[in-house]
Protein backbone atom coordinates (compact mmCIF):
# COMPACT_ATOMS: atom_id res chain seq x y z
CA UNK A 1 0.00 0.00 0.00
CA UNK A 2 1.26 3.74 -0.76
CA UNK A 3 1.97 4.92 2.63
CA UNK A 4 1.95 8.63 1.59
CA UNK A 5 -0.68 10.14 3.82
CA UNK A 6 -2.14 13.67 5.34
CA UNK A 7 -4.01 14.41 8.38
CA UNK A 8 -5.58 17.31 9.71
CA UNK A 9 -6.22 16.96 14.01
CA UNK A 10 -8.15 19.68 15.15
CA UNK A 11 -7.91 20.65 18.64
CA UNK A 12 -7.61 23.76 21.36
CA UNK A 13 -4.11 25.69 22.60
CA UNK A 14 -1.63 23.20 20.91
CA UNK A 15 0.80 25.41 21.44
CA UNK A 16 -0.38 26.34 24.87
CA UNK A 17 -1.41 23.46 26.50
CA UNK A 18 -3.79 23.85 29.84
CA UNK A 19 -6.02 20.72 30.34
CA UNK A 20 -7.48 18.16 28.84
CA UNK A 21 -7.79 18.12 25.26
CA UNK A 22 -4.90 21.12 24.83
CA UNK A 23 -2.89 18.60 26.58
CA UNK A 24 -3.32 15.93 24.97
CA UNK A 25 -2.97 17.46 21.51
CA UNK A 26 0.08 19.40 22.72
CA UNK A 27 1.62 16.16 23.64
CA UNK A 28 0.72 14.42 20.53
CA UNK A 29 2.54 17.10 18.74
CA UNK A 30 5.52 16.36 20.37
CA UNK A 31 5.32 12.44 20.27
CA UNK A 32 5.15 12.91 16.31
CA UNK A 33 8.04 15.68 16.14
CA UNK A 34 10.05 12.82 18.07
CA UNK A 35 9.38 10.43 15.19
CA UNK A 36 9.51 13.09 11.94
CA UNK A 37 12.11 11.25 10.10
CA UNK A 38 9.95 8.07 10.08
CA UNK A 39 7.22 10.50 9.59
CA UNK A 40 9.35 12.02 6.29
CA UNK A 41 10.54 8.34 4.76
CA UNK A 42 6.79 7.56 4.96
CA UNK A 43 5.80 10.75 3.28
CA UNK A 44 3.14 11.61 5.95
CA UNK A 45 2.10 14.92 6.80
CA UNK A 46 0.49 16.15 9.89
CA UNK A 47 -1.58 19.25 10.32
CA UNK A 48 -2.43 20.56 13.58
CA UNK A 49 -5.42 23.38 13.73
CA UNK A 50 -5.25 24.62 17.04
CA UNK A 51 -8.49 26.36 17.99
CA UNK A 52 -7.86 29.76 19.62
CA UNK A 53 -4.42 28.97 19.46
CA UNK A 54 -1.90 32.47 20.08
CA UNK A 55 0.55 31.95 18.11
CA UNK A 56 -1.05 31.95 13.73
CA UNK A 57 1.58 29.26 12.43
CA UNK A 58 4.41 27.12 13.17
CA UNK A 59 6.69 25.25 11.01
CA UNK A 60 8.01 21.94 11.60
CA UNK A 61 8.50 20.43 8.28
CA UNK A 62 6.05 18.11 7.44
CA UNK A 63 4.30 18.76 10.97
CA UNK A 64 2.83 21.74 11.14
CA UNK A 65 0.53 23.67 13.42
CA UNK A 66 -1.53 26.50 12.21
CA UNK A 67 -4.26 28.52 14.31
CA UNK A 68 -8.13 29.03 13.32
CA UNK A 69 -9.89 31.58 15.67
CA UNK A 70 -13.34 29.93 17.51
CA UNK A 71 -16.38 31.32 16.40
CA UNK A 72 -18.68 32.95 19.11
CA UNK A 73 -22.04 30.88 20.73
CA UNK A 74 -20.32 27.32 19.87
CA UNK A 75 -23.22 25.83 22.30
CA UNK A 76 -26.07 26.70 20.10
CA UNK A 77 -24.10 27.14 16.43
CA UNK A 78 -21.72 25.15 16.09
CA UNK A 79 -23.29 23.49 12.82
CA UNK A 80 -22.57 26.67 11.12
CA UNK A 81 -18.77 26.97 12.03
CA UNK A 82 -17.40 26.26 8.72
CA UNK A 83 -14.42 28.24 8.74
CA UNK A 84 -12.28 25.37 9.76
CA UNK A 85 -13.60 23.04 6.71
CA UNK A 86 -12.62 25.78 4.41
CA UNK A 87 -9.25 26.56 6.22
CA UNK A 88 -8.44 23.24 5.34
CA UNK A 89 -9.92 21.97 2.25
CA UNK A 90 -6.95 23.00 0.17
CA UNK A 91 -4.50 20.87 2.10
CA UNK A 92 -6.45 17.71 0.19
CA UNK A 93 -6.74 15.61 3.60
CA UNK A 94 -7.10 11.69 3.56
CA UNK A 95 -7.81 11.98 7.47
CA UNK A 96 -9.57 14.34 9.65
CA UNK A 97 -8.56 13.66 13.65
CA UNK A 98 -10.76 16.18 15.87
CA UNK A 99 -10.40 16.65 19.35
CA UNK A 100 -13.31 18.72 18.90
CA UNK A 101 -17.22 17.50 18.56
CA UNK A 102 -18.38 21.10 17.36
CA UNK A 103 -15.34 21.09 15.28
CA UNK A 104 -15.99 17.85 12.96
CA UNK A 105 -19.19 18.93 11.68
CA UNK A 106 -17.87 20.30 7.94
CA UNK A 107 -16.00 17.29 7.46
CA UNK A 108 -19.02 15.10 7.85
CA UNK A 109 -20.32 16.05 4.92
CA UNK A 110 -17.42 14.89 2.91
CA UNK A 111 -17.34 11.09 1.61
CA UNK A 112 -13.50 10.97 0.71
CA UNK A 113 -12.00 11.92 3.83
CA UNK A 114 -11.88 9.21 6.56
CA UNK A 115 -12.78 10.96 10.32
CA UNK A 116 -11.72 10.43 13.51
CA UNK A 117 -13.34 11.54 17.15
CA UNK A 118 -11.85 11.71 20.11
CA UNK A 119 -13.54 11.53 23.15
CA UNK A 120 -12.13 13.09 26.44
CA UNK A 121 -15.41 13.61 28.75
CA UNK A 122 -18.06 11.19 29.61
CA UNK A 123 -20.47 14.22 29.88
CA UNK A 124 -23.47 12.39 31.18
CA UNK A 125 -21.47 11.45 34.14
CA UNK A 126 -20.31 14.78 34.52
CA UNK A 127 -23.57 16.43 34.41
CA UNK A 128 -24.73 16.19 37.46
CA UNK A 129 -22.02 18.30 39.07
CA UNK A 130 -22.71 21.32 36.58
CA UNK A 131 -24.60 24.63 36.69
CA UNK A 132 -28.15 24.95 34.56
CA UNK A 133 -25.71 25.91 31.78
CA UNK A 134 -23.15 22.98 32.04
CA UNK A 135 -26.57 20.16 31.91
CA UNK A 136 -27.51 22.10 28.95
CA UNK A 137 -24.17 21.98 27.22
CA UNK A 138 -23.69 18.55 28.30
CA UNK A 139 -27.60 17.52 26.86
CA UNK A 140 -26.76 19.40 23.80
CA UNK A 141 -23.45 17.69 23.36
CA UNK A 142 -25.20 14.15 23.50
CA UNK A 143 -27.76 14.84 20.70
CA UNK A 144 -25.02 15.82 18.44
CA UNK A 145 -23.04 13.06 19.54
CA UNK A 146 -25.83 10.66 18.46
CA UNK A 147 -26.08 12.47 15.98
CA UNK A 148 -22.57 12.26 14.01
CA UNK A 149 -21.31 8.53 15.78
CA UNK A 150 -22.48 6.71 13.09
CA UNK A 151 -20.49 9.22 10.48
CA UNK A 152 -17.10 8.88 12.20
CA UNK A 153 -14.53 6.09 10.52
CA UNK A 154 -12.94 5.07 14.05
CA UNK A 155 -13.48 6.48 17.83
CA UNK A 156 -10.81 7.07 20.36
CA UNK A 157 -11.51 6.68 23.86
CA UNK A 158 -9.07 7.31 26.56
CA UNK A 159 -9.90 3.80 28.85
CA UNK A 160 -12.27 1.19 29.23
CA UNK A 161 -14.20 2.74 31.19
CA UNK A 162 -15.63 5.11 28.62
CA UNK A 163 -16.02 1.64 26.33
CA UNK A 164 -18.32 0.30 28.71
CA UNK A 165 -20.61 3.78 29.16
CA UNK A 166 -20.43 4.20 25.33
CA UNK A 167 -22.15 0.04 25.10
CA UNK A 168 -23.97 1.21 27.98
CA UNK A 169 -25.57 4.12 26.12
CA UNK A 170 -26.43 2.00 23.10
CA UNK A 171 -23.30 3.34 20.95
CA UNK A 172 -21.96 0.69 18.46
CA UNK A 173 -18.59 0.20 19.69
CA UNK A 174 -17.21 -1.96 17.27
CA UNK A 175 -15.76 1.16 15.94
CA UNK A 176 -14.08 2.37 19.12
CA UNK A 177 -10.17 2.16 19.66
CA UNK A 178 -8.88 2.60 22.88
CA UNK A 179 -5.51 4.62 22.67
CA UNK A 180 -4.48 6.29 26.42
CA UNK A 181 -3.06 9.55 27.10
CA UNK A 182 0.40 10.75 25.92
CA UNK A 183 2.04 13.01 28.84
CA UNK A 184 5.01 15.25 27.77
CA UNK A 185 8.48 14.41 28.20
CA UNK A 186 8.99 17.55 30.63
CA UNK A 187 7.19 15.45 33.84
CA UNK A 188 9.32 12.31 33.10
CA UNK A 189 12.35 14.32 33.46
CA UNK A 190 11.50 16.08 36.58
CA UNK A 191 14.64 15.85 39.51
CA UNK A 192 12.42 15.33 42.32
CA UNK A 193 13.11 17.82 45.79
CA UNK A 194 10.74 17.15 47.97
CA UNK A 195 9.18 19.71 50.22
CA UNK A 196 6.25 19.07 52.70
CA UNK A 197 3.52 19.67 49.81
CA UNK A 198 0.44 18.05 48.83
CA UNK A 199 -0.43 19.00 45.56
CA UNK A 200 -4.22 18.75 44.15
CA UNK A 201 -3.97 19.72 40.42
CA UNK A 202 -7.36 20.29 39.25
CA UNK A 203 -9.99 22.89 38.04
CA UNK A 204 -11.75 24.13 41.38
CA UNK A 205 -15.20 22.28 40.93
CA UNK A 206 -17.93 20.31 42.45
CA UNK A 207 -16.73 17.20 40.79
CA UNK A 208 -12.82 17.45 41.60
CA UNK A 209 -14.24 16.88 45.50
CA UNK A 210 -11.97 19.81 46.96
CA UNK A 211 -14.47 19.79 50.13
CA UNK A 212 -13.93 15.85 50.53
CA UNK A 213 -10.46 16.56 50.56
CA UNK A 214 -10.17 19.60 52.95
CA UNK A 215 -12.71 17.28 55.03
CA UNK A 216 -9.93 14.30 55.06
CA UNK A 217 -7.43 16.77 55.97
CA UNK A 218 -9.62 18.07 59.02
CA UNK A 219 -9.54 14.82 60.41
CA UNK A 220 -5.76 14.49 60.74
CA UNK A 221 -4.90 17.99 60.70
CA UNK A 222 -2.40 17.42 63.53
CA UNK A 223 -0.61 15.31 61.95
CA UNK A 224 -0.72 17.59 58.59
CA UNK A 225 0.65 20.37 60.42
CA UNK A 226 4.07 20.47 58.59
CA UNK A 227 2.17 19.90 55.31
CA UNK A 228 0.99 22.69 52.94
CA UNK A 229 -1.98 21.61 50.76
CA UNK A 230 -1.92 23.49 47.12
CA UNK A 231 -5.07 23.84 44.96
CA UNK A 232 -3.62 24.30 41.76
CA UNK A 233 -6.18 25.33 38.97
CA UNK A 234 -8.79 27.73 38.59
CA UNK A 235 -12.22 27.33 38.94
CA UNK A 236 -15.98 27.91 39.59
CA UNK A 237 -16.11 31.25 41.86
CA UNK A 238 -19.17 30.35 44.05
CA UNK A 239 -17.38 26.95 44.33
CA UNK A 240 -14.03 28.54 44.96
CA UNK A 241 -15.57 30.26 47.87
CA UNK A 242 -16.76 27.56 49.46
CA UNK A 243 -13.91 25.95 49.39
CA UNK A 244 -11.29 28.56 50.85
CA UNK A 245 -14.28 29.32 53.33
CA UNK A 246 -14.21 25.50 54.45
CA UNK A 247 -10.39 25.55 54.90
CA UNK A 248 -10.45 28.78 56.74
CA UNK A 249 -13.16 27.64 59.15
CA UNK A 250 -11.27 24.69 60.02
CA UNK A 251 -7.99 26.31 59.82
CA UNK A 252 -5.85 24.38 57.30
CA UNK A 253 -2.63 25.46 55.51
CA UNK A 254 -4.13 25.77 51.80
CA UNK A 255 -2.41 27.70 49.05
CA UNK A 256 -4.44 28.65 46.31
CA UNK A 257 -2.64 28.66 43.89
CA UNK A 258 -4.88 29.18 40.91
CA UNK A 259 -4.67 28.97 36.75
CA UNK A 260 -0.46 27.47 37.42
CA UNK A 261 1.38 28.04 34.43
CA UNK A 262 2.94 25.45 32.98
CA UNK A 263 6.59 25.30 34.00
CA UNK A 264 5.35 26.65 37.59
CA UNK A 265 3.49 23.25 37.63
CA UNK A 266 6.10 21.32 36.57
CA UNK A 267 8.06 23.19 39.81
CA UNK A 268 5.07 21.76 41.81
CA UNK A 269 5.56 18.44 40.90
CA UNK A 270 9.33 18.74 41.64
CA UNK A 271 8.19 19.63 45.31
CA UNK A 272 5.20 17.79 45.99
CA UNK A 273 5.79 15.31 48.05
CA UNK A 274 2.16 13.65 47.22
CA UNK A 275 0.02 14.23 44.76
CA UNK A 276 -4.05 14.07 45.74
CA UNK A 277 -6.85 13.85 43.39
CA UNK A 278 -10.20 12.37 44.85
CA UNK A 279 -12.76 13.22 42.38
CA UNK A 280 -16.09 12.12 42.20
CA UNK A 281 -15.52 11.26 38.31
CA UNK A 282 -12.89 10.67 35.86
CA UNK A 283 -12.47 9.16 32.66
CA UNK A 284 -8.25 8.77 32.87
CA UNK A 285 -6.50 11.51 35.03
CA UNK A 286 -4.27 13.21 33.31
CA UNK A 287 -3.32 14.96 36.28
CA UNK A 288 -2.66 11.28 37.63
CA UNK A 289 -0.85 9.95 35.13
CA UNK A 290 1.71 13.68 35.16
CA UNK A 291 2.15 12.93 38.76
CA UNK A 292 2.83 9.38 38.23
CA UNK A 293 5.19 10.10 35.22
CA UNK A 294 7.39 12.17 37.96
CA UNK A 295 7.23 9.46 40.48
CA UNK A 296 5.25 11.15 43.04
CA UNK A 297 3.39 8.78 45.12
CA UNK A 298 -0.47 9.17 44.28
CA UNK A 299 -3.63 9.04 46.18
CA UNK A 300 -6.92 8.96 43.57
CA UNK A 301 -10.64 8.18 44.32
CA UNK A 302 -11.09 4.54 43.51
CA UNK A 303 -14.02 5.10 40.79
CA UNK A 304 -14.30 3.52 37.67
CA UNK A 305 -12.38 5.83 35.52
CA UNK A 306 -9.20 5.44 37.41
CA UNK A 307 -9.48 1.69 37.81
CA UNK A 308 -6.44 1.32 34.66
CA UNK A 309 -4.55 4.01 35.73
CA UNK A 310 -3.77 3.48 39.20
CA UNK A 311 -2.95 -0.03 40.86
CA UNK A 312 -3.90 0.24 44.18
CA UNK A 313 -1.02 -0.64 46.74
CA UNK A 314 1.31 -0.96 43.66
CA UNK A 315 1.54 2.42 41.80
CA UNK A 316 -0.92 4.57 43.90
CA UNK A 317 -3.56 4.30 47.04
CA UNK A 318 -7.04 4.60 46.20
CA UNK A 319 -9.67 5.58 48.76
CA UNK A 320 -13.70 6.46 48.59
CA UNK A 321 -14.32 9.97 47.42
CA UNK A 322 -17.62 9.67 49.03
CA UNK A 323 -15.69 8.69 52.58
CA UNK A 324 -13.96 11.49 54.18
CA UNK A 325 -12.49 8.97 56.89
CA UNK A 326 -11.04 6.37 54.44
CA UNK A 327 -9.19 9.13 52.50
CA UNK A 328 -7.89 10.49 55.71
CA UNK A 329 -6.44 7.27 56.16
CA UNK A 330 -4.66 6.68 53.21
CA UNK A 331 -3.27 10.59 53.35
CA UNK A 332 -1.82 9.42 56.58
CA UNK A 333 -0.08 6.21 55.36
CA UNK A 334 1.22 8.37 52.86
CA UNK A 335 2.04 10.98 55.30
CA UNK A 336 3.91 8.40 57.81
CA UNK A 337 5.52 6.19 55.31
CA UNK A 338 8.32 7.73 53.28
CA UNK A 339 9.64 4.45 52.40
CA UNK A 340 5.75 3.69 50.62
CA UNK A 341 5.62 6.76 49.02
CA UNK A 342 9.45 6.25 47.62
CA UNK A 343 8.34 2.73 46.50
CA UNK A 344 4.59 3.77 44.77
CA UNK A 345 6.89 6.55 43.17
CA UNK A 346 9.12 4.34 41.97
CA UNK A 347 6.34 1.88 40.07
CA UNK A 348 4.20 4.57 38.99
CA UNK A 349 7.04 5.64 36.95
CA UNK A 350 7.76 2.62 35.50
CA UNK A 351 3.99 2.12 34.98
CA UNK A 352 4.04 5.83 33.32
CA UNK A 353 7.18 5.05 30.50
CA UNK A 354 5.57 1.73 29.84
CA UNK A 355 2.48 3.07 28.78
CA UNK A 356 2.13 7.13 28.28
CA UNK A 357 5.29 8.57 26.77
CA UNK A 358 4.65 10.80 23.76
CA UNK A 359 6.11 8.74 21.19
CA UNK A 360 4.40 5.70 22.11
CA UNK A 361 0.78 7.26 21.57
CA UNK A 362 2.09 9.05 18.35
CA UNK A 363 2.63 5.02 16.96
CA UNK A 364 -0.34 3.97 18.21
CA UNK A 365 -1.91 6.54 16.52
CA UNK A 366 -0.11 6.51 13.60
CA UNK A 367 -0.89 2.30 13.30
CA UNK A 368 -4.32 3.75 13.16
CA UNK A 369 -4.30 6.02 10.52
CA UNK A 370 -2.74 3.37 7.81
CA UNK A 371 -5.63 1.14 9.83
CA UNK A 372 -8.48 3.30 8.77
CA UNK A 373 -6.66 3.92 5.24
CA UNK A 374 -6.43 0.55 4.67
CA UNK A 375 -9.97 -0.27 5.29
CA UNK A 376 -11.42 2.57 3.72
Amino acid sequence: MDESMRVGIIAPWVLEPYLGPSAVAHNTLRGFLKIQNELEKRDIEIVFLSINGQKKTQDFGNITVIRTKNLPLTTLFAELRFILGKRMEKLKLDIVHSHSLCDIFPWLLKKDVAKIFHLHGIFWKERKYTNIYGKFWTWLYEIRLRLYYPKFTRFVTVSNYVIEELESRGFDVSKVVLIENPIGDKFFEIKKNEDEIILYPATIIPRKNHIGFLKACSMIKDDLQDFKVVFAGSGEKEYVEKVRDFAKKENLNVEFAGKVPYEKMLDLHSRASIVALVSFEETFGMAVAEAMATGTSVLVSNIRGLRDTVKHGETGLKADPNNPKDIAEKLLMLIEDENLRKRLGENAKKEAERRWRCDIIARKLLELYFEVLENR
